[in-house]
């Protein structure tokens, strides 16, 4: 019987190719949102093979920043002892004795989240239940965990939710006298691919709405050139 052959080009699911590790350990910085993000695309690139450190340009190209940005961030983790001043991680960073590991999603650089979001998804990535990829932490215990304030978190929730990486429902729960009171959201972790597709789309209505508009801009320009007055030679306008 012939086999079947996985057509060149297509990658098999393997989630070692799509997913990367962070220790659990980078909390205990404190990281400020910008220098976690570029944190996390070196342990991408690191753990995907990449040999050589990444450029300036390339990580501010990766992590949608200015090189400025990320020049400024990476002192900031050179002086944590975290990066090298060859714009590498520390050697021991991403070792079997840092402990235990979370990981993200490669498409996660792609969506271009706000750094105090990227941070809150890492966040219910690390505590949620591998099962269920569920988790119910409140916003306060979010905003003291990663270090940045409670609204904060709310908004960066609310891109989460705008972009399709979870979903949130609300609990209620009874007190000792009948009380019902407001408990903590419920967070679902979403299939990564449901917010590349949304991402995909939202791009795609652009680049549809741009070429309508410079299609009108287009038809304007022939308008205006069509009713428009030509000049003679002599001087005088031809209608």
């Amino acid at each position: 019987m012939r086999k079947h052959r996985t057509p060149f080009g297509w990658l098999r699911r393997n989630p070692h190719h799509y997913r990367f590790p962070i220790p659990n350990a980078v909390w205990e910085y404190q990281l400020k949102p910008i220098a976690f993000v570029i944190l996390s695309y070196l342990c991408c690139h690191t753990s995907h093979g990449g040999a050589d450190a990444p450029s300036l340009a390339v990580i501010a190209k990766g992590i949608h920043k200015s090189e400025g940005t990320v020049r400024k961030y990476l002192s900031a983790l050179a002086d944590t002892g975290l990066v090298t001043e060859q714009c590498s991680l520390a050697a021991d960073f991403l070792s079997a004795e840092s402990g235990k590991f979370f990981t993200l999603p490669n498409e996660i650089f792609l969506l271009n989240l706000p750094p105090s979001a990227f941070m809150v998804y890492s966040y219910l990535l690390l505590i949620e239940d591998r099962r269920t990829h569920t988790c119910h932490p409140s916003y306060s215990t979010i905003a003291a965990a990663i270090g940045i304030s409670r609204n904060t978190v709310i908004k960066s929730i609310s891109v989460l939710l705008e972009k399709h990486l979870v979903t949130m429902e609300h609990s209620q729960y009874l007190d000792r006298r009948g009380m019902k009171w407001n408990g903590n959201n419920l967070y679902t972790i979403l299939p990564t691919q449901r917010a590349v597709d949304a991402f995909h789309q939202r791009q795609l209505c652009l680049l549809e709405l741009e070429a309508q508009r410079r299609k009108l801009r287009r038809l304007q320009e022939h308008r205006v050139c069509q009713g428009a007055p030509s000049a003679s030679t002599n001087g005088t306008l031809v209608s």
